[in-house]
């Protein structure tokens, strides 16, 4: 049952009314986007939504929604098809799909009726919400699969492995490692690839390894990438686990945080004097293979 106002209900009621739906991604960093489907720009619920930014279709045979009885998860499908000039980030649309700019995003989708175009004060019917769950990309286009929130009860249980390392993330609550006062701010160096940054950072070899780097300026501005390995030399080089779009060039300013190998060892617990919420399970029996 979707709740409606009473002006809504009268003017659905006349069957003479505009509609255009209206999107609003929320991304995991706070940037919210808002695009209106129709061909003006639409102003619902005090924010703007634009018709300047990409298409969107949700008429084709697999562009729909899918509402089921229970738990079952609902979905979401719709087309995206940017036009040229449509950023996110500073990144082409379609680019900033691939960089995972979108990754777990919360969409809303609304359904606005108007009596006269533009005018929303009837206000709008909430027709779906949910997280991105998968982008399927094209030459042109990318076809977005949503996730309700249902999707959050397919959680295995317990919540805690019995594994040999430990079951903390570096920096989550069981770990409560403080990661914003390990930051390390550098610039590039010259020879910087996409793969690889140099840098004249003196820490200690492996230090960086398993860690993150953010880059805070240059043509790869606000992208992260895991850190595969750092090597000290002069210049060092941070090895990243997976290239970058844009080559780094010399200058190009980036935050880099120190990884944790989950052991007791001098790049796990001990790194950030934390071996008092060290959890493992050494004695776990190794997988063996019945014969």
């Amino acid at each position: 049952m979707k709740s409606a106002s009473d002006e809504l209900k009268t003017l659905l009621a006349s069957r003479q009314f505009y509609a255009a739906d209206l999107y609003s991604f929320t991304l995991i960093d706070g940037t919210v986007l808002r695009y209106a489907s129709g061909d003006r720009d639409i102003t619902a619920n005090g924010h703007l939504f634009t018709a300047q930014g990409p298409r969107i279709d949700r008429k084709d045979n697999k562009a729909k929604c899918h509402w089921k009885i229970g738990v079952a998860v609902d979905t979401l499908v719709f087309d995206v098809m940017p036009q040229a000039g449509d950023l996110v980030k500073g990144q082409s649309f379609l680019i900033a799909c691939v960089q995972g700019i979108f990754d777990g995003a919360e969409l809303k989708l609304e359904r606005a009726f108007m009596a006269t175009y533009g005018d929303t004060s009837a206000g709008t019917v909430i027709m779906f919400a949910g997280r991105v769950a998968e982008i399927d990309l094209g030459r042109a286009a990318a076809t977005f699969t949503i996730n309700s929130h249902l999707e959050l009860l397919n959680q295995q249980l317990p919540r805690n492995l019995w594994q040999p390392g430990c079951v903390n993330s570096l920096g989550d609550a069981g770990c409560g490692v403080d990661l914003s006062t390990y930051a390390v701010t550098g610039t590039a160096a010259s020879g910087s690839t996409t793969g690889t940054v140099k840098t004249t950072l003196t820490a200690a070899t492996s230090y960086f390894d398993q860690g993150k780097i953010v880059f805070t300026g240059g043509a790869n501005v606000g992208l992260a990438r895991s850190v595969k390995s750092w090597t000290h030399a002069a210049p060092g080089t941070v090895a990243l686990l997976s290239p970058l779009p844009n080559a780094v060039a010399a200058g190009d300013g980036f935050t880099i945080y120190p990884g944790c190998d989950k052991t007791l060892g001098a790049n796990g617990c001990a790194k950030f004097a934390n071996t008092s919420r060290f959890r493992r399970f050494p004695y776990v029996p190794t997988p063996d293979t019945a014969v």
